[in-house]
């Protein structure tokens, strides 16, 4: 069966004071819809900017990626891509968090600011790399699908 993972970058708009909290609820809420969409996924936060990758069934991936995109918690929303793959990443988390990744943030500032689609491939796979790599050094608080 094939799957569809999708990477998206976004600039966030929480008031720093309150970050932990909204992030943790973000975080929470995911895990949750993710298994009943059966999605599984990862999630930066770096203060600044989200990374997220969703994966699972296309349908499902779209239906979540609408209401990401209607949250007003962050704005400038760039799909970086969309691949078909035959299996999951991140199988093992309904959402992967791996709190306050800052050191991720130039390369998220690098697929935002970068113009066209060819030049982010490599960005992207180095970013997909790095929060894959994340996921299986970090128990899972979440666990899903």
């Amino acid at each position: 069966m094939t799957l569809l993972s999708l990477l998206y970058v976004s600039r966030s708009t929480i008031d720093a004071a309150l970050a932990e909290t909204v992030v943790a609820d973000i975080v929470e809420t995911a895990g949750r819809v993710n298994l009943a969409l059966e999605l599984t996924g990862a999630l930066i936060f770096t203060g600044a900017h989200f990374a997220q990758i969703l994966e699972g069934p296309t349908g499902a991936v779209d239906t979540l990626m609408t209401s990401i995109a209607a949250d007003t918690r962050h704005r400038n929303i760039l799909i970086v891509d969309r691949l078909p793959v035959q299996s999951r990443s991140f199988d093992q988390w309904s959402m992967a968090y791996f709190g306050r990744v800052r050191f991720v943030e130039r390369h998220i500032t690098d697929l935002i600011e970068t113009p066209s689609s060819s030049d982010r491939s490599h960005s992207s796979k180095l970013l997909r790399k790095l929060m894959h790599e994340f996921s299986v050094q970090h128990v899972p608080a979440l666990r899903g699908a």
